[in-house]
């Protein structure tokens, strides 16, 4: 069995090996690999693995973007930390999922499945259906936050963005107030419609009707001004200036 590792956290990529390693000395890690534009690359230029075990969040996207990109033909694995995403849609076409900390119990059952459905199904696999349903979702439309000892509902449509300050998380609304929130960005990130909501860098999620102007910086980073006002410069590196285009676009 060839198996091909597509995780960002070396730490995670490290103990899925080993576990795959005393699981059945018949798998063969072809490469671990840790961006969506390295998995594509390596995608198109090698022989498919028969299995992918695959992060959803990688540090240039989400990992599923790989597929829209290359045809992929292997049955997939998905790894996750959270558990609201991966039910949705990890039953498809043999297709399986692991959340975080790995645990050896759930790799062997998901290798079990992949023995099962790759014997009868040949391998064939529908990518197209994988990402309609990775997407197909509903999204977050208000926030319970506190102000003293009074709690209030915030409409998602009063978020100008979403940030994170000396390890805590706020949202600031339209008329500038801030809310101090239990949800990261991470969470959060998948949580917000996509149409409307952007994650900008690790620091800020930005709501597409708080954008002021947008700048090019140095090295084809943006720099974004945002109203109401943020508490830093909001920088969009090299790599995620791109997505950020299009999505202005859409």
């Amino acid at each position: 069995m060839n198996a091909l590792i597509i995780e960002d956290e070396s730490l995670a990529a490290d103990r899925l090996i080993r576990m795959l390693s005393k699981e059945n000395e018949d798998i063969n890690v072809m490469a671990v690999l840790d961006t969506v534009e390295k998995s594509v690359a390596w995608l198109r230029e090698n022989p498919g693995p028969d299995v992918i075990f695959l992060d959803i969040e990688l540090g240039d996207g989400k990992s599923f973007d790989v597929f829209e990109e290359v045809p992929v033909n292997a049955h997939i694995i998905f790894i996750t930390a959270f558990d609201e995403y991966a039910v949705r849609a990890f039953k498809y076409n043999s297709i399986d999922y692991l959340l975080k900390p790995l645990k050896k119990a759930d790799l062997s059952v998901a290798l079990g499945k992949f023995r099962q459905y790759y014997s009868l199904a040949g391998g064939e696999i529908d990518m197209s259906v994988i990402v309609q349903a990775l997407r197909r979702k509903e999204y977050k439309s208000r926030f319970l936050v506190a102000a003293g000892s009074r709690l209030y509902s915030v409409n998602v449509g009063e978020v100008a963005f979403i940030y994170t300050r000396e390890r805590q998380h706020y949202l600031k609304t339209f008329t500038g107030h801030d809310y101090l929130i239990d949800n990261n960005l991470d969470e959060l990130e998948m949580q917000l419609d996509p149409a409307c909501f952007f994650r900008v860098n690790r620091q800020f999620i930005i709501h597409h009707p708080a954008i002021d102007q947008v700048f090019a910086w140095f090295d084809g980073k943006i720099k974004l001004q945002v109203q109401p006002m943020a508490y830093e410069d909001i920088i969009i590196s090299r790599l995620r200036a791109a997505d950020f285009k299009r999505w202005l676009g859409k």
